[in-house]
């Protein structure tokens, strides 16, 4: 079996390390079972790259719809140019989330290396916090918003652990 890949139950050990019962643990870059906040981030950002690919298909098959149909009309306004937008914008938002997942993966496996990770789910985390809470002030519940703000929150606060697990906040008050 490969190092961090285990199929049986999983418990928590000394230091809120992760490991599966009866399997591997999950093992870090340093050779140290993971913690239960960087298990937590990189599934959380294995969500984030499954749904890019998904996001791939989906511009794709918009992007390829674009360019077979021709003369068709929606609401007075031509399909190709719809599924060219929508195609290109799915395209550009996969491409973004793929780097993305692919950063905090990377930082979950190694938290010395979660620096670029931590502050852009950081600021994200803010600007949709506050998206947030101006839709609900403003009588607006957008349900796609909330499910997409509190899974970038989740992902905040898996990196802010992971970040502190370096001693980043013992230096940087």
């Amino acid at each position: 079996m490969a190092v961090g890949q285990g199929t049986g139950a999983v418990g928590v050990g000394k230091a809120g390390a992760l490991h599966a019962v009866g399997g591997a643990a999950l093992i870090g870059a340093d050779g140290l079972p993971m913690s239960v906040w960087q298990v937590w981030l990189r599934r959380l950002c294995i969500v984030m790259i499954v749904w890019a690919v998904l996001e791939l298909a989906f511009g794709v098959v918009f992007w390829t719809v674009g360019s077979l149909v021709e003369g068709a009309r929606i609401a007075g306004v031509e399909l190709r140019s719809i599924a060219a937008s929508v195609g290109s914008t799915a395209l550009v938002s996969a491409a973004f989330n793929l780097v993305i997942g692919m950063l905090g993966i990377r930082g979950a496996r190694n938290p010395y290396k979660i620096s670029l990770f931590f502050w852009i789910t950081l600021a994200d985390a803010v600007l949709t916090a506050w998206a947030m809470a101006s839709n609900i002030s403003s009588g607006i519940i957008d349900v796609t918003g909330i499910v997409s703000g509190l899974f970038i929150i989740a992902l905040a606060v898996c990196t802010w652990q992971v970040r502190g697990q370096t001693g980043y906040f013992d230096e940087h008050p």
